[in-house]
Protein backbone atom coordinates (compact mmCIF):
# COMPACT_ATOMS: atom_id res chain seq x y z
CA UNK A 1 0.00 0.00 0.00
CA UNK A 2 1.23 3.20 -0.85
CA UNK A 3 1.30 6.00 2.29
CA UNK A 4 -0.04 9.46 1.03
CA UNK A 5 -3.68 8.55 -0.54
CA UNK A 6 -5.37 11.88 1.04
CA UNK A 7 -4.65 14.37 3.56
CA UNK A 8 -6.04 16.84 6.06
CA UNK A 9 -5.20 19.62 4.37
CA UNK A 10 -6.31 21.62 7.15
CA UNK A 11 -3.62 20.65 9.32
CA UNK A 12 -1.18 22.94 7.71
CA UNK A 13 -3.18 25.48 10.12
CA UNK A 14 -2.82 23.79 13.64
CA UNK A 15 -1.20 25.04 16.06
CA UNK A 16 -1.80 28.77 13.94
CA UNK A 17 -5.18 29.09 16.57
CA UNK A 18 -5.53 28.89 20.46
CA UNK A 19 -7.94 26.73 22.13
CA UNK A 20 -8.86 28.85 24.67
CA UNK A 21 -12.23 26.26 25.58
CA UNK A 22 -15.30 27.57 27.39
CA UNK A 23 -18.85 27.48 27.27
CA UNK A 24 -19.14 29.76 24.22
CA UNK A 25 -16.65 27.81 22.00
CA UNK A 26 -17.52 26.52 18.97
CA UNK A 27 -16.38 23.26 17.88
CA UNK A 28 -16.78 23.64 14.14
CA UNK A 29 -18.64 19.78 12.83
CA UNK A 30 -18.20 20.67 9.01
CA UNK A 31 -14.83 21.78 8.36
CA UNK A 32 -11.65 21.01 9.51
CA UNK A 33 -10.07 22.91 12.29
CA UNK A 34 -7.16 22.14 14.70
CA UNK A 35 -9.24 21.23 17.27
CA UNK A 36 -11.62 18.69 15.62
CA UNK A 37 -8.82 17.17 13.44
CA UNK A 38 -6.61 16.09 16.35
CA UNK A 39 -9.59 13.71 17.76
CA UNK A 40 -8.19 10.02 17.50
CA UNK A 41 -5.60 7.80 15.64
CA UNK A 42 -6.64 8.71 12.27
CA UNK A 43 -6.51 12.52 12.59
CA UNK A 44 -3.08 12.15 14.09
CA UNK A 45 -1.49 9.83 11.15
CA UNK A 46 -3.15 12.17 8.58
CA UNK A 47 -0.94 14.54 9.95
CA UNK A 48 2.09 12.50 10.39
CA UNK A 49 1.15 12.02 6.47
CA UNK A 50 1.79 15.50 5.80
CA UNK A 51 5.05 15.88 7.87
CA UNK A 52 6.19 12.56 5.57
CA UNK A 53 4.64 14.09 2.29
CA UNK A 54 6.52 17.45 3.22
CA UNK A 55 9.90 15.56 3.61
CA UNK A 56 9.17 13.82 0.29
CA UNK A 57 8.64 16.78 -2.07
CA UNK A 58 11.33 18.83 -0.05
CA UNK A 59 14.04 16.53 -0.98
CA UNK A 60 12.93 14.67 -3.96
CA UNK A 61 10.18 16.60 -5.86
CA UNK A 62 9.61 19.65 -5.06
CA UNK A 63 9.56 21.74 -8.53
CA UNK A 64 10.97 20.72 -12.12
CA UNK A 65 14.57 21.61 -11.59
CA UNK A 66 18.12 19.84 -10.24
CA UNK A 67 17.56 22.05 -7.09
CA UNK A 68 15.45 19.56 -5.47
CA UNK A 69 18.84 17.31 -5.03
CA UNK A 70 21.11 19.88 -3.58
CA UNK A 71 21.30 17.95 -0.42
CA UNK A 72 22.65 14.79 -2.52
CA UNK A 73 26.41 16.04 -3.36
CA UNK A 74 25.66 18.73 -6.06
CA UNK A 75 28.15 21.54 -6.38
CA UNK A 76 30.04 19.79 -4.05
CA UNK A 77 32.19 16.71 -4.47
CA UNK A 78 29.62 14.39 -6.74
CA UNK A 79 27.83 16.05 -9.08
CA UNK A 80 28.35 19.73 -10.42
CA UNK A 81 25.62 21.95 -12.28
CA UNK A 82 27.02 21.96 -15.72
CA UNK A 83 25.97 24.53 -18.67
CA UNK A 84 25.71 24.31 -22.17
CA UNK A 85 29.18 25.42 -22.80
CA UNK A 86 31.15 22.39 -20.99
CA UNK A 87 31.45 25.20 -17.96
CA UNK A 88 30.55 24.50 -14.08
CA UNK A 89 28.06 27.14 -12.89
CA UNK A 90 28.53 28.14 -9.12
CA UNK A 91 25.09 27.32 -6.81
CA UNK A 92 26.58 27.95 -3.43
CA UNK A 93 29.27 30.19 -4.21
CA UNK A 94 31.52 28.53 -1.91
CA UNK A 95 34.22 31.25 -2.13
CA UNK A 96 31.33 34.19 -1.31
CA UNK A 97 29.25 32.25 0.64
CA UNK A 98 27.46 34.50 3.44
CA UNK A 99 23.88 34.85 6.03
CA UNK A 100 21.96 35.61 2.89
CA UNK A 101 22.88 32.52 1.21
CA UNK A 102 18.98 30.89 -0.12
CA UNK A 103 19.91 27.43 0.40
CA UNK A 104 20.79 27.83 3.96
CA UNK A 105 17.32 29.79 4.55
CA UNK A 106 15.71 27.36 2.57
CA UNK A 107 16.61 24.65 4.58
CA UNK A 108 16.18 26.43 8.00
CA UNK A 109 12.81 27.20 7.24
CA UNK A 110 11.98 24.03 6.21
CA UNK A 111 13.64 21.63 8.85
CA UNK A 112 11.47 24.08 11.42
CA UNK A 113 8.68 23.91 9.44
CA UNK A 114 8.83 19.87 10.36
CA UNK A 115 9.49 20.11 13.73
CA UNK A 116 6.48 22.65 14.12
CA UNK A 117 4.31 20.21 12.82
CA UNK A 118 5.75 17.04 14.78
CA UNK A 119 5.15 19.47 17.94
CA UNK A 120 2.15 19.88 17.19
CA UNK A 121 1.42 16.72 17.17
CA UNK A 122 3.06 15.75 20.38
CA UNK A 123 2.12 18.61 22.12
CA UNK A 124 -1.79 17.36 21.15
CA UNK A 125 -1.48 13.81 21.70
CA UNK A 126 -1.71 15.10 25.56
CA UNK A 127 -4.92 17.00 25.16
CA UNK A 128 -8.06 15.26 27.17
CA UNK A 129 -10.16 15.64 23.72
CA UNK A 130 -8.47 13.11 22.23
CA UNK A 131 -10.25 9.72 21.95
CA UNK A 132 -7.01 7.12 22.85
CA UNK A 133 -7.86 3.49 22.42
CA UNK A 134 -4.57 2.97 24.16
CA UNK A 135 -1.76 4.36 26.04
CA UNK A 136 0.19 2.23 23.24
CA UNK A 137 -1.49 3.71 20.51
CA UNK A 138 -0.75 7.16 21.55
CA UNK A 139 2.96 6.52 22.26
CA UNK A 140 3.59 5.10 18.94
CA UNK A 141 2.03 8.38 16.87
CA UNK A 142 3.90 10.44 19.83
CA UNK A 143 7.07 7.69 18.88
CA UNK A 144 6.89 8.66 15.02
CA UNK A 145 6.65 12.31 15.65
CA UNK A 146 9.74 12.53 17.91
CA UNK A 147 11.62 9.97 15.02
CA UNK A 148 10.53 12.74 12.49
CA UNK A 149 12.06 15.23 14.97
CA UNK A 150 15.10 14.16 15.47
CA UNK A 151 15.30 13.84 11.47
CA UNK A 152 15.23 17.43 11.32
CA UNK A 153 17.07 18.39 14.19
CA UNK A 154 19.75 15.80 13.04
CA UNK A 155 20.31 18.24 10.04
CA UNK A 156 20.48 21.79 12.19
CA UNK A 157 23.17 20.02 14.87
CA UNK A 158 25.21 18.39 11.58
CA UNK A 159 24.85 21.57 8.81
CA UNK A 160 24.67 24.89 11.73
CA UNK A 161 26.26 23.41 14.37
CA UNK A 162 24.62 25.88 17.30
CA UNK A 163 20.49 26.90 17.24
CA UNK A 164 17.59 26.50 18.66
CA UNK A 165 15.79 23.73 20.58
CA UNK A 166 11.86 24.25 20.09
CA UNK A 167 9.92 21.19 21.77
CA UNK A 168 6.33 23.24 22.44
CA UNK A 169 3.78 23.96 20.08
CA UNK A 170 4.20 27.45 18.65
CA UNK A 171 0.73 29.17 18.68
CA UNK A 172 2.22 33.01 18.87
CA UNK A 173 4.86 34.82 17.60
CA UNK A 174 8.15 34.47 18.93
CA UNK A 175 11.27 36.68 18.72
CA UNK A 176 13.79 35.34 21.18
CA UNK A 177 14.12 32.27 20.18
CA UNK A 178 18.17 31.16 22.06
CA UNK A 179 20.40 29.14 20.05
CA UNK A 180 21.63 25.94 21.83
CA UNK A 181 24.93 24.08 21.38
CA UNK A 182 25.48 20.97 18.78
CA UNK A 183 26.10 18.80 21.72
CA UNK A 184 22.73 19.74 23.48
CA UNK A 185 20.66 19.19 20.23
CA UNK A 186 22.02 15.84 19.40
CA UNK A 187 21.36 15.08 23.13
CA UNK A 188 17.84 15.96 22.08
CA UNK A 189 17.89 13.56 19.41
CA UNK A 190 19.10 10.65 21.59
CA UNK A 191 16.09 11.38 24.25
CA UNK A 192 13.27 11.09 21.17
CA UNK A 193 14.82 8.51 19.75
CA UNK A 194 15.03 6.62 22.81
CA UNK A 195 11.67 6.80 22.97
CA UNK A 196 10.41 6.29 19.51
CA UNK A 197 12.85 2.92 19.62
CA UNK A 198 10.67 2.01 22.40
CA UNK A 199 7.20 2.51 20.99
CA UNK A 200 7.29 2.86 17.23
CA UNK A 201 6.01 -0.69 15.39
CA UNK A 202 8.38 -3.20 14.37
CA UNK A 203 9.61 -2.73 10.45
CA UNK A 204 7.08 -5.44 9.41
CA UNK A 205 3.98 -3.69 11.03
CA UNK A 206 4.68 -0.44 9.26
CA UNK A 207 3.20 0.93 6.33
CA UNK A 208 5.72 1.52 3.14
CA UNK A 209 6.64 5.10 3.11
CA UNK A 210 6.80 4.79 6.86
CA UNK A 211 9.55 5.15 9.60
CA UNK A 212 9.73 2.19 11.82
CA UNK A 213 11.94 1.67 14.87
CA UNK A 214 14.48 -0.05 12.76
CA UNK A 215 15.11 3.73 10.96
CA UNK A 216 14.87 5.34 14.85
CA UNK A 217 17.99 2.63 15.46
CA UNK A 218 19.64 3.62 11.88
CA UNK A 219 19.25 7.63 13.30
CA UNK A 220 20.14 6.90 16.60
CA UNK A 221 23.89 5.12 15.47
CA UNK A 222 24.56 8.27 13.76
CA UNK A 223 23.71 10.41 16.49
CA UNK A 224 25.88 8.71 19.18
CA UNK A 225 28.78 8.92 16.51
CA UNK A 226 28.37 12.32 16.73
CA UNK A 227 28.01 12.44 20.44
CA UNK A 228 31.37 10.36 20.52
CA UNK A 229 29.57 7.17 22.34
CA UNK A 230 30.85 4.86 19.58
CA UNK A 231 30.06 1.61 21.73
CA UNK A 232 26.32 2.96 21.65
CA UNK A 233 26.65 3.65 17.89
CA UNK A 234 27.94 0.02 16.84
CA UNK A 235 25.00 -1.52 19.40
CA UNK A 236 22.51 0.46 17.71
CA UNK A 237 23.50 -0.03 14.44
CA UNK A 238 24.15 -4.06 15.50
CA UNK A 239 20.35 -4.07 16.20
CA UNK A 240 19.75 -2.90 13.02
CA UNK A 241 21.78 -5.55 11.45
CA UNK A 242 20.74 -8.28 13.39
CA UNK A 243 17.06 -7.99 13.26
CA UNK A 244 15.58 -10.59 11.78
CA UNK A 245 13.62 -8.87 9.28
CA UNK A 246 16.64 -7.07 7.93
CA UNK A 247 19.27 -8.19 5.65
CA UNK A 248 21.15 -7.29 2.30
CA UNK A 249 20.48 -8.09 -0.85
CA UNK A 250 22.60 -10.82 -2.31
CA UNK A 251 20.79 -12.52 -4.80
CA UNK A 252 18.62 -10.96 -7.88
CA UNK A 253 15.01 -10.20 -7.15
CA UNK A 254 11.87 -8.24 -8.27
CA UNK A 255 9.60 -7.88 -11.04
CA UNK A 256 13.02 -7.28 -13.19
CA UNK A 257 15.20 -9.62 -12.20
CA UNK A 258 14.58 -11.72 -15.69
CA UNK A 259 15.18 -8.09 -17.25
CA UNK A 260 16.43 -8.43 -20.85
CA UNK A 261 18.36 -6.15 -23.44
CA UNK A 262 20.14 -5.43 -26.50
CA UNK A 263 22.91 -3.62 -25.02
CA UNK A 264 22.84 0.62 -25.24
CA UNK A 265 23.36 0.27 -28.78
CA UNK A 266 20.21 -1.28 -29.24
CA UNK A 267 21.06 -3.77 -32.06
CA UNK A 268 21.60 -7.16 -31.92
CA UNK A 269 20.14 -10.30 -29.88
CA UNK A 270 18.80 -9.78 -26.02
CA UNK A 271 20.69 -10.63 -23.00
CA UNK A 272 19.82 -10.75 -19.38
CA UNK A 273 20.17 -7.63 -18.01
CA UNK A 274 21.35 -6.69 -14.72
CA UNK A 275 22.74 -7.61 -11.48
CA UNK A 276 21.63 -7.71 -7.96
CA UNK A 277 22.91 -3.50 -7.09
CA UNK A 278 20.78 -2.79 -10.57
CA UNK A 279 17.71 -4.58 -9.00
CA UNK A 280 18.21 -2.25 -6.01
CA UNK A 281 17.16 0.52 -8.02
CA UNK A 282 14.09 -1.07 -10.42
CA UNK A 283 10.41 0.41 -9.99
CA UNK A 284 8.83 -1.85 -7.68
CA UNK A 285 11.38 -2.67 -5.99
CA UNK A 286 11.71 -0.88 -3.07
CA UNK A 287 9.37 -2.30 -0.67
CA UNK A 288 9.20 -5.28 1.99
CA UNK A 289 6.37 -6.23 -0.02
CA UNK A 290 8.41 -6.44 -3.06
CA UNK A 291 10.96 -8.89 -1.01
CA UNK A 292 13.61 -6.24 -0.28
CA UNK A 293 14.59 -6.87 3.05
CA UNK A 294 17.62 -3.81 2.78
CA UNK A 295 15.03 -1.36 2.64
CA UNK A 296 15.22 0.68 6.02
CA UNK A 297 12.98 3.67 5.16
CA UNK A 298 12.12 5.29 1.72
CA UNK A 299 9.62 7.89 0.06
CA UNK A 300 6.98 6.57 -1.92
CA UNK A 301 5.66 7.36 -5.59
CA UNK A 302 3.65 5.83 -7.49
CA UNK A 303 2.74 7.16 -12.00
CA UNK A 304 -0.96 5.73 -11.34
CA UNK A 305 -2.00 6.41 -7.21
CA UNK A 306 -3.73 9.60 -6.59
CA UNK A 307 -0.89 11.25 -4.44
CA UNK A 308 1.92 9.29 -6.12
CA UNK A 309 3.59 12.26 -7.35
CA UNK A 310 2.51 12.45 -11.11
CA UNK A 311 1.38 15.92 -11.35
CA UNK A 312 0.78 18.14 -13.81
CA UNK A 313 1.16 18.20 -18.17
CA UNK A 314 4.77 17.61 -17.86
CA UNK A 315 4.18 14.56 -15.65
CA UNK A 316 5.53 14.67 -11.55
CA UNK A 317 8.75 16.30 -10.24
CA UNK A 318 10.68 13.54 -8.75
CA UNK A 319 12.91 14.01 -12.41
CA UNK A 320 16.43 12.47 -11.32
CA UNK A 321 16.48 11.21 -14.90
CA UNK A 322 15.85 14.63 -16.29
CA UNK A 323 18.65 16.53 -14.52
CA UNK A 324 21.47 13.75 -13.92
CA UNK A 325 23.35 13.31 -17.07
CA UNK A 326 24.24 14.11 -20.37
CA UNK A 327 21.39 15.17 -23.46
CA UNK A 328 23.43 12.11 -25.89
CA UNK A 329 19.85 11.44 -27.44
CA UNK A 330 19.85 14.92 -28.91
CA UNK A 331 22.76 15.47 -30.52
CA UNK A 332 23.28 15.48 -34.01
CA UNK A 333 25.79 13.50 -36.26
CA UNK A 334 28.24 15.51 -39.20
CA UNK A 335 25.48 14.67 -41.37
CA UNK A 336 23.39 16.44 -39.50
CA UNK A 337 20.98 13.86 -38.70
CA UNK A 338 19.77 13.67 -35.18
CA UNK A 339 20.09 10.90 -32.74
CA UNK A 340 17.08 8.89 -31.29
CA UNK A 341 15.38 8.85 -28.20
CA UNK A 342 14.75 5.29 -26.98
CA UNK A 343 12.45 3.78 -24.12
CA UNK A 344 14.87 1.17 -22.66
CA UNK A 345 17.41 2.00 -20.05
CA UNK A 346 17.55 5.70 -22.04
CA UNK A 347 16.44 8.16 -19.73
CA UNK A 348 16.08 11.73 -20.83
CA UNK A 349 18.39 13.61 -19.09
CA UNK A 350 19.09 17.24 -20.21
CA UNK A 351 22.88 17.37 -19.16
CA UNK A 352 22.03 20.20 -16.11
CA UNK A 353 23.80 18.01 -13.64
CA UNK A 354 27.28 15.85 -14.19
CA UNK A 355 29.58 13.69 -12.32
CA UNK A 356 32.40 14.67 -11.11
CA UNK A 357 35.62 13.17 -12.13
CA UNK A 358 35.98 12.11 -8.42
CA UNK A 359 32.48 10.58 -8.59
CA UNK A 360 32.87 9.07 -12.02
CA UNK A 361 36.25 7.81 -12.54
CA UNK A 362 38.90 7.75 -9.40
CA UNK A 363 36.49 5.98 -6.46
CA UNK A 364 36.26 3.59 -8.85
CA UNK A 365 40.33 3.06 -9.31
CA UNK A 366 40.39 1.94 -6.12
CA UNK A 367 42.38 -1.38 -5.50
CA UNK A 368 42.38 -1.83 -9.35
CA UNK A 369 38.51 -2.70 -9.09
CA UNK A 370 37.14 -0.57 -11.95
CA UNK A 371 36.22 -3.69 -13.81
CA UNK A 372 35.26 -5.63 -10.63
CA UNK A 373 33.30 -3.34 -8.88
CA UNK A 374 29.53 -4.40 -9.30
CA UNK A 375 28.64 -0.41 -9.05
CA UNK A 376 30.77 0.16 -11.64
CA UNK A 377 29.30 -2.70 -14.13
CA UNK A 378 27.93 -1.60 -17.69
CA UNK A 379 24.82 -2.36 -16.03
CA UNK A 380 25.12 0.45 -13.14
CA UNK A 381 27.64 2.58 -14.71
CA UNK A 382 26.91 3.56 -17.78
CA UNK A 383 30.09 4.84 -20.18
CA UNK A 384 29.26 4.43 -23.70
CA UNK A 385 26.49 6.16 -26.11
CA UNK A 386 25.67 5.08 -29.32
CA UNK A 387 24.14 6.93 -32.91
CA UNK A 388 20.63 5.05 -32.33
CA UNK A 389 19.08 6.94 -35.85
CA UNK A 390 19.10 4.08 -38.35
CA UNK A 391 19.11 6.70 -41.03
CA UNK A 392 22.54 7.66 -40.09
CA UNK A 393 25.32 6.24 -41.38
CA UNK A 394 26.75 5.85 -38.43
CA UNK A 395 24.13 3.45 -36.62
CA UNK A 396 24.92 1.52 -34.27
CA UNK A 397 28.35 3.13 -33.71
CA UNK A 398 30.03 4.79 -30.95
CA UNK A 399 29.58 8.42 -30.66
CA UNK A 400 32.95 9.84 -31.29
CA UNK A 401 34.87 13.40 -31.72
CA UNK A 402 34.72 12.23 -35.12
CA UNK A 403 31.00 11.42 -35.78
CA UNK A 404 29.62 14.71 -34.01
CA UNK A 405 28.33 17.36 -35.50
CA UNK A 406 29.36 19.50 -33.34
CA UNK A 407 32.81 18.73 -31.65
CA UNK A 408 31.82 20.94 -28.70
CA UNK A 409 29.71 18.25 -27.32
CA UNK A 410 32.11 15.44 -27.20
CA UNK A 411 32.11 16.04 -23.26
CA UNK A 412 28.50 15.33 -23.32
CA UNK A 413 29.35 11.87 -24.94
CA UNK A 414 32.41 11.10 -22.73
CA UNK A 415 30.45 11.48 -18.88
CA UNK A 416 28.75 8.56 -17.21
CA UNK A 417 25.65 8.70 -15.74
CA UNK A 418 24.88 6.25 -12.59
CA UNK A 419 21.77 3.95 -13.81
CA UNK A 420 20.56 3.84 -10.84
CA UNK A 421 18.50 7.40 -11.31
CA UNK A 422 16.68 5.95 -15.12
CA UNK A 423 13.62 3.98 -15.49
CA UNK A 424 14.24 0.47 -17.25
CA UNK A 425 10.76 0.64 -18.87
CA UNK A 426 9.36 3.68 -19.24
CA UNK A 427 5.41 4.13 -18.62
CA UNK A 428 4.91 5.89 -21.85
CA UNK A 429 3.41 9.10 -21.15
CA UNK A 430 4.96 11.43 -23.92
CA UNK A 431 6.28 10.31 -27.43
CA UNK A 432 9.16 11.68 -28.78
CA UNK A 433 8.64 13.34 -32.25
CA UNK A 434 11.73 12.32 -33.57
CA UNK A 435 11.93 8.48 -32.62
CA UNK A 436 8.42 7.96 -32.56
CA UNK A 437 9.30 5.89 -28.94
CA UNK A 438 7.67 6.85 -25.77
CA UNK A 439 9.17 8.47 -22.80
CA UNK A 440 7.83 10.00 -19.22
CA UNK A 441 9.81 13.37 -19.51
CA UNK A 442 12.45 12.44 -17.48
CA UNK A 443 10.28 11.89 -14.38
CA UNK A 444 10.60 8.73 -12.69
CA UNK A 445 8.16 6.98 -10.67
CA UNK A 446 9.97 4.53 -8.65
CA UNK A 447 10.26 5.18 -4.84
CA UNK A 448 13.75 6.01 -3.28
CA UNK A 449 15.81 5.25 -0.41
CA UNK A 450 16.06 7.55 2.98
CA UNK A 451 17.81 4.75 4.25
CA UNK A 452 19.27 1.65 3.48
CA UNK A 453 20.96 -1.22 5.53
CA UNK A 454 24.37 -1.02 3.29
CA UNK A 455 24.68 2.69 5.18
CA UNK A 456 23.75 1.06 8.47
CA UNK A 457 26.76 -1.33 7.92
CA UNK A 458 28.75 1.91 6.91
CA UNK A 459 27.76 3.99 9.98
CA UNK A 460 28.85 0.77 12.31
CA UNK A 461 32.45 0.51 10.31
CA UNK A 462 32.60 4.44 11.32
CA UNK A 463 32.16 4.00 15.16
CA UNK A 464 34.35 0.65 15.28
CA UNK A 465 37.22 3.06 13.03
CA UNK A 466 36.73 5.96 15.78
CA UNK A 467 37.04 3.67 18.53
CA UNK A 468 39.97 2.27 17.25
CA UNK A 469 38.61 -1.12 16.22
CA UNK A 470 40.09 -0.98 12.36
CA UNK A 471 39.51 -4.86 12.16
CA UNK A 472 35.79 -4.61 12.90
CA UNK A 473 35.46 -1.30 11.00
CA UNK A 474 37.08 -3.36 7.87
CA UNK A 475 34.65 -5.98 7.93
CA UNK A 476 32.03 -4.24 8.20
CA UNK A 477 33.16 -2.35 5.11
CA UNK A 478 34.14 -5.78 3.64
CA UNK A 479 30.38 -6.73 4.00
CA UNK A 480 29.22 -3.93 1.51
CA UNK A 481 32.15 -4.85 -1.12
CA UNK A 482 31.93 -8.19 -0.79
CA UNK A 483 28.08 -7.78 -2.36
CA UNK A 484 29.43 -5.65 -5.13
CA UNK A 485 32.35 -8.29 -5.91
CA UNK A 486 34.76 -5.45 -4.75
CA UNK A 487 38.45 -6.28 -3.38
CA UNK A 488 38.29 -6.54 0.40
CA UNK A 489 40.21 -3.74 2.52
CA UNK A 490 42.30 -4.12 5.25
CA UNK A 491 42.12 -2.80 8.82
CA UNK A 492 45.56 -0.47 7.92
CA UNK A 493 43.03 0.81 4.70
CA UNK A 494 40.56 2.01 7.01
CA UNK A 495 39.95 5.98 7.78
CA UNK A 496 37.64 8.75 7.12
CA UNK A 497 38.40 9.02 2.95
CA UNK A 498 37.44 5.20 2.53
CA UNK A 499 34.52 5.36 5.00
CA UNK A 500 33.75 8.23 2.75
CA UNK A 501 34.77 7.02 -0.72
CA UNK A 502 32.63 3.64 -0.01
CA UNK A 503 29.80 5.56 0.74
CA UNK A 504 29.99 7.60 -2.59
CA UNK A 505 30.41 3.80 -4.41
CA UNK A 506 27.04 2.90 -2.41
CA UNK A 507 24.95 5.69 -1.81
CA UNK A 508 25.24 7.94 -4.46
CA UNK A 509 21.77 10.15 -5.01
CA UNK A 510 20.61 8.34 -1.55
CA UNK A 511 23.49 9.68 1.16
CA UNK A 512 22.28 13.42 1.96
CA UNK A 513 26.13 13.94 1.31
CA UNK A 514 26.40 17.99 2.29
CA UNK A 515 25.08 16.72 5.74
CA UNK A 516 27.30 14.28 6.05
CA UNK A 517 30.82 14.94 4.90
CA UNK A 518 29.52 18.67 7.49
CA UNK A 519 28.81 15.96 9.94
CA UNK A 520 32.51 14.47 9.80
CA UNK A 521 34.32 18.06 9.47
CA UNK A 522 34.86 17.67 5.69
CA UNK A 523 33.15 19.59 3.62
CA UNK A 524 36.26 22.45 2.92
CA UNK A 525 39.06 19.72 2.38
CA UNK A 526 36.46 17.75 -0.35
CA UNK A 527 35.80 21.37 -1.80
CA UNK A 528 39.27 21.82 -2.01
CA UNK A 529 40.26 18.48 -3.58
CA UNK A 530 36.73 17.41 -6.07
CA UNK A 531 34.65 20.51 -6.72
CA UNK A 532 35.07 21.38 -10.24
CA UNK A 533 34.81 25.47 -9.87
CA UNK A 534 36.45 25.36 -7.14
CA UNK A 535 39.87 23.71 -8.22
CA UNK A 536 39.24 25.56 -11.41
CA UNK A 537 38.87 28.13 -9.88
CA UNK A 538 41.95 28.10 -7.17
CA UNK A 539 39.80 29.29 -4.29
CA UNK A 540 41.04 28.95 -1.16
CA UNK A 541 38.46 28.03 1.45
CA UNK A 542 38.10 28.35 5.02
CA UNK A 543 36.84 25.74 7.40
CA UNK A 544 34.03 27.45 8.80
CA UNK A 545 32.59 26.18 5.74
CA UNK A 546 32.00 23.31 7.63
CA UNK A 547 28.87 24.99 9.35
CA UNK A 548 26.47 26.78 7.35
CA UNK A 549 25.36 30.84 8.10
CA UNK A 550 22.55 31.32 10.06
CA UNK A 551 20.24 33.12 7.96
CA UNK A 552 20.05 36.62 8.49
CA UNK A 553 16.84 37.28 7.55
CA UNK A 554 15.76 34.74 10.93
CA UNK A 555 18.05 36.88 13.07
CA UNK A 556 16.52 40.35 12.35
CA UNK A 557 13.32 38.78 12.78
CA UNK A 558 14.14 37.25 16.11
CA UNK A 559 14.34 41.08 17.37
CA UNK A 560 15.04 40.10 21.26
CA UNK A 561 18.13 38.54 20.23
CA UNK A 562 19.73 34.96 21.10
CA UNK A 563 20.61 33.20 17.54
CA UNK A 564 23.97 33.42 17.68
CA UNK A 565 25.91 33.72 13.89
CA UNK A 566 28.63 30.89 13.17
CA UNK A 567 32.04 32.11 12.94
CA UNK A 568 33.12 33.36 9.79
CA UNK A 569 29.94 35.12 8.72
Amino acid sequence: MKLIKRLFIGLVLAGSMTSCYDLLTEVPKDFLTPENSYTDRKGFEAALANIYLSIRNDFYANTDSWQNYDQMGVDVDLNSPRSGTDTYPEYFYWNTLNADNGFAKKWWQRLYGYIYSCNVIINRAESSLVKWNSEEEKNAIVGEAKFLRAFAYRFLANMWGNAPVVLEETTSPQFNYKSVSQEEIYRQCKEDLLFAIQWMPEIDSQKGGRASNVAARHLLSEILICMKDYNGAVEQATAVINNPSMSLMTERFGKLKDFTFEGYDYQGEKERWGDVYWDLFRENNFNRIDGNKECIWNVQFDVELEGGGNVGVSGGNFTMERWIGTNWWNLKDTDGNPNWLKDILSGRPVDQISITNYAANQIWQYKGDWDRDMRNSKYNMRREYYWTNPNSRFYGQLMTEETLGNKEDLFRVTQPIFIKVVTARHHGQFKDATSGETHDNGRIYKDWYIMRLAETYLLRAEANMLAGKLDAAAADINVVRNRANATPVAASDVNQDLILDERARELYMEDFRLNTLMRMNKLTEYLMKYNPKVVQGGYQLGNHLNKLPVPNSEIEANKEGGLIQNEGY
